[in-house]
């Protein structure tokens, strides 16, 4: 009896200490470890930025059976021939239509707007953007292929290389970024001189197929090595209150520095991968938002390998004053 109870105990100590021992094996919840997950950026700050600072839309009406002519804010115009649009379910429209319009021709509207020439990754040489769009009721239309709808975007400095892109996004670019997609045709855009001025006055003339973005430009295609570039910010400023842009000096050509691959630990902007040519002048543009204040800071650089470019802290500023800086660009 003695040794039936003693060998008892035995097996209760033991069951005790291993029911003890997969206590300790199994994590409280609270103790789990935590989610490696990234957590996606807040945006807030930087998209209240580029929706600040977006250019005017503007609208107008046209009756639709009339020839229509507008001119934007920057001088493109318009030409809407009779009947130009259908409704989504190709049934002919009638009467009075709402359209809107905005021209970006100069890097300085380009930057404020978020509507950068880039195809891809590629950086393209712009003539000028245009955004166009046609509405009933509230309802978006459709080009009518029977009829045509023409841009003329003006140039001091016409290039014979220019070709029609299209982009999709909204006239409100704060939320969204172009990518300009390739022409299915080769044949360039046309360049008209205009006779009524004075002097040598030129303009782009294309028809646009799309109610959307387009843009006369071309592929920056210059023999040479191309690199892979990071711009650093100290401070505050990071990848949710700062956009930055690299302007080529003395050529219509801007990319902006992906904010997604932003290294929060150095503070780090990285180019789009062996896109950016090596021996160009460029302008460093930094453009932040606390919520309340503007920032800007800006650096002349001449791009080499893999260069890093480290720029001083931004500098308090005004609304009014970045738009003064940007129209400097050289």
């Amino acid at each position: 009896m003695k040794h039936l109870k003693k060998s008892f105990v035995l097996l209760v100590t033991g069951l005790s200490m291993t029911i003890t021992c997969c206590k300790k094996d199994t994590k409280n919840p609270s103790e789990a470890e935590p989610d490696k997950t990234p957590a996606a950026f807040n945006t807030n700050n930087v998209n209240a930025l580029i929706n600040n600072l977006t250019t005017p839309l503007q609208t107008y009406t046209i009756s639709v059976a009339s020839y229509n002519t507008h001119v934007c804010e920057n001088g493109t115009t318009i030409i809407i021939y009779p009947n130009a649009f259908l409704t989504q379910s190709g049934q002919p429209v009638t009467g009075v239509v709402n359209i809107e319009a905005k021209d970006v021709l100069s890097k300085k509207d380009m930057i404020l707007n978020n509507a950068i020439p880039v195809s891809n990754g590629q950086l393209l040489v712009s003539g000028g953007e245009v955004y166009f769009n046609a509405t009933q009721g509230g309802q978006k239309l459709k080009m009518n292929p029977a009829s045509a709808v023409y841009f003329e975007v003006p140039s001091t400095t016409p290039s014979y290389q220019m070709q029609e892109f299209y982009a999709t996004g909204p006239s409100n670019l704060s939320n969204t970024n172009l990518n300009w997609a390739t022409p299915t045709a080769t044949t360039n855009i046309a360049v008209v001189q205009d006779t009524s001025f004075i002097g040598n006055s030129y303009y782009y003339s294309f028809q646009s197929d799309s109610l959307n973005w387009s843009n006369c430009d071309y592929f920056y295609n210059t023999p040479g090595t191309k690199t892979t570039c990071t711009v650093n910010l100290i401070g505050s400023f990071d990848n949710t209150n700062s956009a930055i842009f690299l302007s080529m000096n003395g050529a219509n050509v801007l990319v902006r520095l992906n904010a997604t691959s932003y290294n929060s630990i150095t503070q780090q902007f990285q180019s789009y991968l062996n896109s950016i040519p090596e021996g160009v002048n460029y302008t460093v543009v930094a453009i932040g938002f606390d919520g309340t204040n503007y920032y800007y800071g800006s650096q002349v650089v001449t791009m080499t390998t893999n260069m890093v470019i480290n720029l001083a802290a931004l500098t308090q500023t005004t609304k009014s004053q970045i738009e003064t800086n940007l129209t400097t660009l050289p």
